[in-house]
């Protein structure tokens, strides 16, 4: 079966390219080129339906896209025409078994069909694109439905067996609470059990029944906090921490009905999946003692920016002191010291500038330099490119000028830690402005 597949994909193929070819294309009265390789005459698809196709198309010379790779082929809903002359109403010509060839504008397809913003780059304005198309049966909405329906009750019934299986496979005896939850605590804990809004410190493993994991807090070494009662994963977990003191430790098997149900949770929980969690209550507390030490950290952290403020503006007054720069600071804090003045046009925002600088701590550390790579930094001005100190700066230079400017964090790199630059670095900039592009 699989080599009769590969051969009508092979075939498909070979269609494609003697399409791209080879004339002989009929034209519909609405514009649309096709050509019917097999024609039968039975039952057609209508708007609305959802039909399954093997399907390439390309340009004369490249194919885009194959289905070749989908199981059991390529099936959407048929949409109504876009336009006259579209791909959909060729599909709406055909029958179960045929296979045709339909040529349309490349230009239609992407803009219109796909609603792309722009013709991809690959792809020549005015154009055609070449659909070589296998109708290999469809449906309507409603039978397409029902089928799911019915399949979606098989795969219920098929994890309910399964679930069975595994209770009996564990030797599992202990009886489900009324939700159907099956606590099985494994280590008792002492004190109250969560309430509403405190916060619990819990280590946590998720698993399917099957063994696969889904995730282990221990893997990446420490516990996870959350907010009890806000059911952040399932019923069920949420049923089960509340019914542990600190320090205690249970296994959670968790069916689908208090589980994820129907849905599934990308490619690892599919629909009906039952849930088991290995789960310790390391640690609660209650909101108010939650909020009041996250009060305090957030108070020591700024009192710890404060200080790393203060201590930035006391090196470089100290800077500014010896070096005996007295210019006064912009607006924004920057200080500009020009060394030669620019003999030609001043650098706008939107031009491109070409600038050779060396870049230093406060200390005299160069973490940077163009000159010594040996050839100049380019960048547009004022659109956010660089740190604001250079925008700044960077505008008020002529062309072949030079300038020392000595910026503070607030307009460089601030609180990040840029590897050689540390948090709230004030910088010092030699900077010559080499060329300058206008903006086309």
């Amino acid at each position: 079966m699989n080599h009769l597949k590969n051969f009508a994909a092979l075939m498909l193929v070979a269609l494609f390219i003697a399409a791209c070819s080879l004339d002989g294309y009929k034209k519909t009265d609405s514009g649309l080129e096709y050509k019917f390789y097999t024609q039968n005459d039975g039952e057609k698809p209508n708007a609305g339906d959802f039909i399954t196709v093997d399907m390439y198309y390309g340009t004369d010379d490249t194919i885009l896209f194959d289905s070749k790779n989908i199981p059991n082929g390529l099936t959407f809903p048929l949409d109504s025409s876009y336009f006259e002359g579209d791909l959909f109403e060729g599909i709406m010509m055909m029958s179960i078994g045929d296979s045709a060839s339909f040529r349309m504008s490349a230009d239609s397809f992407f803009l219109v069909i796909a609603r792309a913003p722009n013709l991809p780059p690959f792809v020549e304005p005015g154009s055609a694109l070449t659909f070589e198309v296998k109708l290999n049966s469809f449906q309507t909405k409603e039978e397409k439905d029902l089928e799911d329906a019915l399949a979606l009750e098989e795969m219920r019934l098929d994890a309910e067996t399964a679930y069975a299986e595994y209770l009996t496979a564990n030797n599992i005896t202990t009886k489900p609470l009324e939700s159907g939850l099956i606590f099985i605590e494994e280590k008792n804990g002492r004190g109250p059990h969560p309430k509403t809004d405190d916060m619990v410190s819990v280590n946590l493993t998720v698993s399917l029944i099957d063994g696969t994991k889904i995730f282990s807090s221990e893997d990446r070494g420490e516990a996870f906090e959350y907010k009890y009662g806000e059911n952040f994963d399932t019923k069920g977990l949420e049923e089960g921490v509340g019914m542990l003191r600190k320090g205690a430790k249970a296994k959670l098997i968790v069916p689908q009905q208090i589980a994820y149900g129907a849905e599934a949770r990308g490619q690892m929980i599919p629909p009906f999946s039952a849930i088991v969690y290995d789960v310790e209550l390391v640690s609660m507390r209650s909101k108010d003692a939650y909020d009041k030490e996250r009060k305090e950290m957030q108070e020591q952290q700024q009192a710890i920016e404060d200080q790393r403020k203060n201590s930035e503006k006391a090196k470089r007054d100290i800077y500014l002191r010896e070096n005996n720069i007295t210019v006064e600071p912009t607006a924004t804090g920057l200080y500009y010291i020009e060394t030669e003045k620019g003999t030609g046009p001043l650098a706008m925002p939107g031009n491109t500038v070409y600038v050779h600088y060396t870049g230093k701590l406060l200390d005299g550390t160069v973490f940077d330099s163009s000159v010594e790579r040996g050839e100049p930094f380019s960048f547009r001005l004022g659109v956010g490119a660089v740190i604001k100190g250079w925008d700044e700066a960077i505008a008020m230079m002529n062309k072949g000028g030079k300038a020392t400017l000595i910026i503070p964090s607030e307009i460089a790199y601030g609180t990040r830690d840029s590897g050689s630059i540390p948090p709230y670095s004030t910088l010092v900039f030699d900077v010559e402005l080499v060329d300058i592009e206008e903006a086309k």
